[in-house]
């Protein structure tokens, strides 16, 4: 028997991900849980017409209208929530999506997660005190509550082509903290294709869920990628946790240094405790090795 997946956030950049992993997925069918804006988006049309074209059904609801949930989420066995946004939609829409989901009689419920250990992170963190307060509620809820937990998007962080964390073309190195904090790496493809095996494994999954490319520091990522490219970089430390703390204490909207929340988050926040990397021995991710030679590669050839 089919297993029936319901995705909202499918147009972005994780859900459109997970729906396209969903749809490799033996058995199983997917929808698309699509604004009734969404149509009008040449974008958002663009992103979930590929996806329809591959056999997805598109059915219309938004999260911040809660009556247009449950013909959406009626006959749907599991529902991955990929949204993001504020707490309008963290908090109240996800919530209204659980709520219609467990209405309905589905099984399980994914929340937006997707980050590092959410629950350990320091309070105050907007992006991650909405998460918590939703999950407070939705596990609350009669539903299998799996919490996929990645670390920071490994590819987001470290893409050399763009002048982040490394920047290549300028050969600098630009962090945060001592340099030896440890904390965890996915990329973005490898947390998709975890969760679309979350999604329709049979067993019974509720609580959380970790996958983790890498276990690292930023003086190892650097380390890595001097080896690789054979130049040297220029290494800028923007400051310490305590630095840190003194910025987004001070800020009168946390949500103005979010950035600075994520990296304090980063440094602060034990690495995961354990990994489930071994659940799906055709899911396991990229390691960070694996992941900046490739890239590196990539910029040699271009």
């Amino acid at each position: 028997m089919a297993t029936t997946v319901l995705v909202a956030g499918s147009t972005g950049m994780l859900g459109n991900q997970i729906a396209r992993q969903l749809l490799d997925q033996p058995d199983t069918d997917v929808r698309l849980l699509l604004r009734p804006s969404a149509p009008g988006d040449d974008g958002k049309r663009g992103v979930a017409g590929e996806l329809i074209s591959r056999g997805a059904v598109a059915v219309t609801g938004d999260v911040t209208d809660p009556a247009s949930l449950d013909p959406a989420t009626a006959g749907v066995d599991v529902v991955v929530s990929a949204l993001q946004g504020g707490p309008a939609v963290i908090v109240g829409g996800q919530v209204a999506l659980a709520e219609s989901a467990a209405r309905n009689g589905a099984r399980r419920f994914i929340p937006s997660d997707f980050a590092i250990d959410l629950f350990k992170a320091p309070a105050g963190a907007p992006q991650f005190d909405m998460r918590r307060q939703a999950d407070e509620i939705i596990d609350a809820l009669p539903l299998e509550v799996v919490h996929v937990l990645n670390g920071a998007f490994m590819d987001m962080m470290l893409d050399p082509n763009t002048a982040g964390i490394i920047d290549l073309n300028n050969a600098t190195a630009t962090v945060w903290g001592t340099g030896e904090e440890p904390f965890n790496l996915t990329t973005v493809d490898d947390t998709a294709r975890f969760t679309a095996k979350i999604a329709t494994d049979p067993a019974d999954l509720a609580g959380v869920r970790y996958v983790s490319g890498a276990e690292t520091t930023f003086n190892a990522i650097i380390d890595e990628s001097e080896r690789l490219s054979g130049k040297p970089l220029t290494r800028t430390t923007l400051g310490s946790a305590e630095d840190l703390r003194r910025i987004t204490t001070d800020a009168s909207d946390p949500w103005s240094v979010v950035r600075e929340w994520y990296f304090l988050s980063m440094l602060t926040v034990p690495p995961f405790p354990t990994t489930d990397n071994d659940r799906y021995p055709d899911a396991r991710p990229t390691g960070l090795r694996e992941y900046l030679t490739a890239a590196h590669h990539a910029i040699d050839q271009s």
